[in-house]
């Protein structure tokens, strides 16, 4: 059923987004990050990933599984059909400090890299806490993106990918078994309260409810596909940006590939930040990218990332 999901993809591209994954490979001993991209229509971010470090000549067997089954058909389709609360003093699209009125072909991009010791430094803190990396990263980078929104106080909505597999399947492992949630978090919002949010919405099956309703709209023709991405980008309302982890690579340092990754979630018109990690033998890394709307300010992503940094350590 992933070929339903690449339509969606492939229409987002016909209306100008570029929907390519960013991967960065930064070789032991060298400073510089090698870049390059998988495209959406083919991978999900674990599969792009999964088929990088096969290509690498690391063997690998089951990709990760979903950690929140959900079959349902009729209650997801109700809920889709149900009118939900809308939200108070919620950020837009639109609510990004300054945009670019100019033509650019790439956004700003920001990268780091953690050391063994920092990513456990981190990892303890979670474990403190009694909450997932997931969810400390989200809550540092919310608070590390309000500087550059007009309102910083107002609720911010985010899109949080959704591993499915095992829930659904393909002929390859590494096309898209992917859907999402979309969590709003408030300024004051601890790490705890952010997990207990993205877990309340997984139980009631937000990403279920998602993921149908881009199956049953991969029937439509692809150009009516392209006018409705083109019409929902057209409204304030939306996302402030996506934030990916692509979870835990390679602990045991099994493979030989010893080199330092990098990911980043695809960034469009209707959604521009994306920010990824990864962790690949016990070293955490970000990634951030900016639309490239926001062309004008290229040191956000730095500024934003180096307050990402300060927050998570």
């Amino acid at each position: 059923m992933s070929h339903h999901l690449a339509k969606w993809f492939k229409a987002a591209e016909a209306t100008g987004d570029f929907m390519g994954i960013r991967y960065g490979r930064k070789p032991e001993g060298s400073s510089e990050v090698e870049w390059s991209f998988v495209s959406h229509i083919e991978c999900d971010g674990i599969g792009g990933f999964a088929r990088l470090l096969r290509e690498a000549g690391a063997e690998l067997r089951e990709l990760p599984q979903t950690t929140h089954p959900n079959r349902q058909v009729i209650r997801p389709l109700w809920n889709l059909i149900r009118k939900k609360t809308e939200v108070e003093h919620l950020a837009t699209r639109q609510d990004w400090i300054q945009e670019s009125a100019e033509s650019h072909e790439t956004g700003p991009l920001a990268w780091h890299l953690f050391t063994e010791e920092e990513t456990e430094q981190i990892r303890q803190r979670c474990r403190q806490q009694k909450v997932t990396v997931n969810s400390y990263l989200l809550k540092h980078l919310d608070h590390a993106v309000r500087a550059d929104i007009k309102s910083p106080s107002a609720a911010l909505p985010w899109l949080i990918p959704v591993n499915l597999r095992g829930d659904i399947s393909s002929r390859k492992d590494t096309e898209n078994h992917v859907s999402c949630v979309e969590p709003i978090l408030s300024m004051g919002d601890s790490a705890a309260c952010i997990q207990a949010q993205i877990q309340q919405l997984l139980k009631l099956g937000e990403h279920r409810e998602n993921y149908l309703m881009l199956m049953l709209g991969g029937f439509l023709p692809q150009a009516f596909k392209a006018h409705l991405i083109t019409k929902s980008r057209a409204r304030s309302k939306g996302n402030i940006g996506s934030f990916s982890n692509l979870g835990v690579w390679d602990k045991e340092k099994a493979l030989s590939n010893t080199d330092a990754w990098f990911f980043c979630p695809p960034v469009c018109k209707g959604q521009r930040l994306g920010a990824g990690c990864v962790s690949f033998q016990n070293r955490l890394s970000l990634t951030l990218q900016a639309h490239a709307s926001l062309a004008d300010q290229p040191e956000i992503a730095q500024s934003c990332m180096t307050r990402w940094i300060n927050e998570t350590l």
